[in-house]
């Protein structure tokens, strides 16, 4: 079982769109207008900050939100209610499970460490310090090739966000998505070819462990 972090086991919202806007705010660019959490949690923050047009200051705003996230904005988060269980009913059931994210990897341990899940995962993936790996597809080659036994059939991706539907199958994983994080939208219109890697939609962490069958 593949698990997202952002929006899937922890509510990272607050605390990612705080750091967002002190990235904005130190290299003097005005904030986006609209719903600024789903925007920015889930996909890379180098990537989001690349596409908004800063040119010339996008790194100096990279490196802005990853000094203040990595001192302060990582603590501005919760873990959803429910999902202690799920992990627990998870483990005693014998379901060798991973993290994939595309945070930076020594941050997403220290988040899961925080909350006392850190535990239940055979492995923590996240995205390189440097970048280099940080799409969700990349992250979860990490996640699976750091496991002495990949199951041919039967592993699972648990995510949010429609880039973890579409890194989870260029493995051939089907996604399970969760509606109580940041993506609901993502999934509004026509899914077209990802529909097929979509086995599930759960709306709380009890409905996620009925689908799971656990």
């Amino acid at each position: 079982m593949i698990f997202d972090l952002d929006g899937t086991l922890t509510d990272s919202a607050p605390g990612i769109v705080s750091s967002f806007r002190h990235a904005l705010s130190h290299v003097g660019a005005p904030e986006p207008t609209g719903d600024i959490a789903s925007r920015v949690v889930g996909p890379p923050m180098h990537i989001t900050l690349g596409s908004m047009g800063l040119g010339d200051r996008a790194d100096d705003a990279i490196a802005a939100y990853r000094a203040d996230y990595g001192e302060r904005g990582w603590a501005v988060n919760e873990m959803f209610d429910g999902i202690r269980d799920v992990l627990a009913r998870l483990r005693d059931a014998g379901v060798p499970m991973v993290v994939a994210t595309s945070k930076s990897e020594p941050i997403a341990a220290r988040i899961l460490k925080h909350f006392g899940l850190a535990e239940f995962f055979q492995v923590i993936a996240g995205a390189s310090p440097d970048g280099v790996r940080s799409s969700k597809a990349d992250v979860i080659e990490h996640a699976l090739s750091q496991l002495e036994d990949v199951p041919s059939t039967g592993v699972v991706m648990v995510g949010d966000r429609v880039h973890d539907v579409e890194g989870a199958a260029a493995h051939g994983i089907g996604t399970v998505v969760v509606d109580w994080g940041y993506g609901a939208t993502d999934f509004d219109g026509d899914p077209g070819e990802l529909a097929e890697w979509i086995i599930g939609r759960v709306g709380t962490p009890e409905q996620l462990l009925e689908e799971l069958h656990v």
